[in-house]
């Protein structure tokens, strides 16, 4: 009697006789939502009320907010806010301040030199006395990502930091070096970097000094690549293969002839890259060609059915492709292929055998320099399209030895009715550089896909036909509203030194797209020889909100190679999770393919198109985080900054390079060996939520 008086009394706060809790949920602070609001439309706020939260705000949570909007902004105005919290009481405050740094440095509008070195220079005066290992991580992350000398030197002497400092600073290098390319990194960095790939220092830092070394490009590194390439660590090892492709010479070619048996297919991928790039630089005879005639057991396993281990190999061989001298050995394991796809029964191993011999047979195409192969290979497995398209974007990777002809041969497939082909041949043209072309391109500028214009736009700038530029302006005028394809009309323009572009281009600056204004400023920096700066723009609230969704939302993906599960980062990513439910809702994905597939990188999905210029008719903002890009991550493809919607990556294996680029949205829980599997063309059949347990 007494408990039920009691929850009578107290029906209010929620008692039951199931003992629940009677505490009172925490307040959220209101200023979290306005802070959401104003960083959805990239504003400060009314007297830059962004700032003065982040700054002066009683609420730790609240400053630190702050701090994450500002970051994600990317406006450089806010440097002096962002770093002034780095001196903050409260650490985890600093921790979001050292986030933000680190993506003010990231930002896709480029800062100038001077402003990044000021930067850097001030990052590493805070790291240096800052006694909160969680921001000392953070403070590590943000001088790699500003990309400055003042950053790479004190990373260099964070290599002396035992735990994970040393980790974090050696990948750092490896960032910097990307970013401060062609300009080498520091010499005293090789000889830190090769007492890291010892056995007796812990796999993250092995691979982290693997990482680095291999980034530097530099033919310093190649002896303690050739080290570190025998690993135990599969990681590790395909690092140190990757970094021989730049710097090896004909005799690591034994190396990574070992490697080609490697058990992790990864590696093998990575060995087989480097090879291929070794090919390349043959003069004579080439032990990079015999080496991959090996592969032939690869084949065979394809034949068995093994996708990964099988097709992937040999899908990044046809990718990287060979030097003049290696067509033997493309053409040996291309008629393997097709003996084994005579004797397969299996319907889905002789798709996969015959998608690997059309790129087998496209590479062939590149080395000879005409459309051949490709028309023929596939033994109907493959649509045409698809073919088309891959032969001619190869022979767009060879200079032709006969200009006039190579127009000839291309422009007789302007007029197929794919458009993906259309693309194909338009960027072949272009890139064979011959006016003979300018007649047949010039009608494609007012066709009705602004995707084939823009290319178009692209094709004739790159062969310098001036007389197109008064064709081009209407594009220039239409670049505005169409962010997907304002950089390649930028491109363009700037390519012409079309100065009658300016005043358009000049308006593109008030654009609500970040992508349309940064294009718009490199171009007009260009044409002007003045700097020209993109500044901020308010964008429209986004057509997705923060709709309610569970906490640990999972979602599967039923592809033609099997299913894999996913689960949705909704703290970190809130508005791209409630995006890609939204979309699997209304079943957009269904029947999309896997249009991109790049081994030991990424799988990537979502396109309507199937060619990677679609998506779902709207963009959505970043939502960079802290999570970093590892094996089974996913991330949301952009085109430039806040164009997300509906493509989507599945990360392959880590590359820290994209932390802090991208948004992660989800991870995958099960499945993985489903995502090593895809091949492009693969098809998407449904994204939705798992089905109910079983009941008992």
């Amino acid at each position: 009697m007494r408990l039920l008086v009691l929850c009578l009394l107290a029906v209010v706060v929620g008692c039951s006789s199931s003992k629940k809790s009677t505490k009172a949920e925490p307040k959220v602070p209101p200023e979290l939502a306005q802070i959401a609001d104003l960083e959805d439309r990239r504003s400060l706020g009314a007297e830059n009320q962004l700032y003065t939260l982040a700054r002066s705000h009683k609420l730790p949570e609240v400053r630190s907010r702050a701090l994450v909007a500002l970051g994600r902004i990317q406006d450089p105005e806010s440097t002096d806010t962002i770093l002034n919290a780095l001196t903050d009481e409260y650490p985890e405050v600093r921790r979001e301040a050292a986030f933000a740094a680190g993506l003010i440095g990231l930002s896709w509008q480029k800062l100038p030199e001077a402003q990044k070195t000021k930067l850097s220079t001030d990052l590493v005066g805070f790291e240096t006395v800052e006694a909160d290992p969680g921001v000392k991580l953070l403070l590590i992350d943000a001088m790699a990502r500003v990309g400055a000398l003042p950053s790479a030197e004190r990373l260099i002497d964070l290599l002396a930091t035992p735990g994970d400092p040393q980790a974090r600073a050696a990948i750092g290098l490896g960032i910097n070096a990307r970013l401060l390319a062609p300009a080498p990194l520091p010499a005293r960095a090789f000889a830190a970097l090769a007492l890291l790939i010892k056995k007796e220092n812990p796999p993250a830092v092995r691979f982290a000094a693997a990482y680095a070394l291999a980034a530097s490009k530099n033919a310093v590194a190649r002896y303690n690549l050739l080290l570190c390439a025998q690993d135990e660590a599969a990681d590790v090892r395909g690092a140190c293969a990757k970094g021989l492709g730049d710097v090896g010479t004909d005799i690591d070619a034994v190396t990574l002839m070992k490697l080609l048996d490697d058990g992790d297919y990864r590696v093998v991928v990575e060995a087989t890259r480097a090879l291929a790039k070794l090919s390349g630089r043959c003069k004579a005879a080439c032990p990079a060609n015999t080496a991959l005639s090996s592969l032939s057991f690869r084949a065979e396993r394809l034949i068995k059915g093994d996708t990964a281990g099988g097709a992937q190999p040999l899908l990044a061989l046809a990718q990287q492709g060979l030097g003049a001298n290696g067509k033997p050995v493309l053409v040996a394991l291309r008629d393997q292929l097709v003996a084994g796809q005579g004797a397969a029964t299996d319907p889905k191993i002789k798709k996969d055998i015959a998608n690997i011999e059309c790129r087998l047979a496209a590479a062939i195409d590149r080395l000879t320099g005409t459309l051949k192969e490709s028309l023929t290979c596939g033994a109907g497995q493959i649509p045409e399209p698809q073919r088309l398209a891959l032969g001619l974007t190869e022979l767009s990777a060879n200079p032709a030895k006969d200009p006039a002809k190579r127009v000839e041969e291309v422009a007789a497939y302007l007029t197929h009715g794919d458009n993906k082909v259309k693309i194909a041949a338009i960027a072949a043209l272009g890139e064979n550089k011959n006016a003979a072309a300018v007649e047949k391109l010039k009608p494609f500028l007012t066709h009705s896909d602004p995707v084939v214009a823009s290319n178009a736009a692209t094709a004739l700038a790159k062969i310098g036909d001036k007389a197109s530029i008064p064709a081009i302006l209407p594009l220039v005028a239409s670049g505005f509203s169409q962010v997907e394809v304002a950089p390649a009309i930028a491109e363009a323009v700037a390519l012409l030194d079309a100065k009658e572009a300016i005043p358009e281009l000049q308006k593109w600056l008030t654009s609500p797209q970040a992508t349309v204004r940064d294009s718009a400023a490199v171009a007009l920096t260009k044409l002007t020889g003045a700097a020209v700066i993109a500044a901020r723009v308010e964008r429209p609230l986004n057509l997705v909100k923060n709709a309610e969704i569970p906490k640990d939302a999972v979602l599967v993906v039923k592809t033609e190679k099997g299913d894999f599960e996913l689960k949705l980062y909704t703290q970190d990513a809130p508005l791209t999770s409630a995006n890609f439910l939204s979309l699997t809702k209304s079943k957009f994905f269904k029947n999309l393919t896997w249009h991109r597939i790049v081994p030991d990188f990424v799988a990537q999905g979502g396109d309507p198109r199937g060619d990677g210029e679609g998506g779902p008719g709207y963009t959505i903002r970043c939502e960079l985080n802290h999570r970093p890009f590892n094996r089974g991550v996913v991330g949301m493809a952009l085109g430039g900054k806040d164009t997300g919607g509906s493509q989507f990556f599945v990360m392959l294996a880590p590359h820290p390079h994209l932390d802090g680029k991208y948004t992660t949205f989800a991870e995958v829980t099960r499945g993985q060996e489903v995502v090593d599997a895809l091949l492009e063309g693969d098809r998407i059949l449904e994204v939705g939520p798992p089905p109910p347990p079983p009941e008992e």
